[in-house]
């Protein structure tokens, strides 16, 4: 037993940071058919618009209050420049409930 957890716990230190935060499947399907990584990275430099963990970051303290929020921007766009020089474009194909979903994921980060 003690030999399981021991490797267990290097498995765990061996195990990227970043490697915990990819997307499930079904979220990384939503950012890849409505192009959100042209613009989005996971974490670091900023491409277009913030890295996902920027937006969690931001929103940490008001995630309940920050979905419809969010996932009405996705949808509908931001003219707004709220994190740099380019506003938001409006992404009309994705559904409310994948919009959601997308936004909770990246909320959790």
């Amino acid at each position: 037993m003690r030999r399981i957890l021991q490797t267990m716990a290097l498995a765990a230190c061996l195990t990227p940071l970043g490697a915990a935060a990819n997307p499930p499947p079904e979220v990384a399907a939503i950012f890849k058919a409505h192009n959100c990584t042209v613009c989005h990275l996971l974490a670091g430099r900023t491409v277009v618009g913030p890295a996902y963990t920027e937006i969690a970051t931001r929103y940490a303290d008001d995630k309940t209050g920050a979905l419809p929020v969010l996932s009405e921007r996705v949808r509908k766009g931001s003219d707004a420049k709220l994190w740099g020089q380019a506003p938001m474009p409006p992404s009309p194909n994705i559904s409310e409930a994948d919009a959601d979903a997308a936004v909770k994921w990246i909320l959790g980060l």
